[in-house]
């Protein structure tokens, strides 16, 4: 039985650990979330008119227990916003702000690839919290437009009288509620197919 260690991977030799200074690790991070996130929106089509980016997958804990939840994400600067239903995901979050996010492109090794696994803290607003930034973050995301077209169809379609419009929107996005992730650390992975992987970790100044 040989002694000798075991070999490393292919993948495992090339990847090239803290290649950016801090400022541009920041704008590399910045770019992707921006690139990556949903958007407001305008259509003439039916249906939903927001700028629909990558999903991110959320992972919250409750008892040891994780739970992996796919959802649209939207960005200002590093912190991200999410529009989350009631569900098991909340629960875990009022019991254990501290969640992970993963966004990222689907894997093609034929050509370049990122992605970043975030580690950070969670919070919950909803319409009965604050109402003020509530509805303001939701004109922001372009939600609150998504909800008011879907309701002005639903309306129109059923020939019901339009003046109670806004209430109904309101109505309808008083389920949901808003999760602001702000992170404490982000590793950004950068993976080329012939220049191999940059692994990058950025972590939140200390106040």
């Amino acid at each position: 039985m040989s002694n000798s260690p075991p070999r490393k991977s292919a993948q495992a030799e090339h990847i090239q650990k803290n290649t950016m200074d801090n400022a541009t690790l920041e704008k590399e991070i910045l770019n992707f979330l921006n690139d990556a996130s949903s958007k407001p929106g305008t259509t003439d089509k039916p249906g939903c008119p927001l700028n629909h980016g990558l999903a991110c997958v959320l992972c919250t804990v409750n008892d040891s227990l994780p739970r992996a939840t796919p959802i649209d994400f939207f960005v200002d600067g590093m912190i991200l916003w999410l529009a989350g239903e009631p569900g098991l995901k909340i629960r875990n979050i009022r019991s254990n702000p501290k969640v992970a996010v993963g966004v990222y492109h689907p894997v093609d090794h034929s050509q370049l690839n990122r992605s970043l696994q975030i580690s950070g803290t969670a919070t919950l607003i909803t319409f009965a919290s604050d109402k003020e930034v509530f509805v303001d973050r939701l004109k922001k995301m372009g939600v609150y437009d998504a909800a008011r077209k879907f309701m002005l169809e639903r309306f129109t379609a059923q020939g019901t009288p339009l003046t109670e419009l806004d209430q109904e929107a309101i109505k309808v996005l008083q389920r949901f509620n808003l999760i602001k992730v702000e992170p404490d650390e982000i590793t950004y992975l950068h993976i080329h197919p012939t220049e191999g992987t940059q692994k990058n970790i950025w972590k939140k100044t200390k106040s």
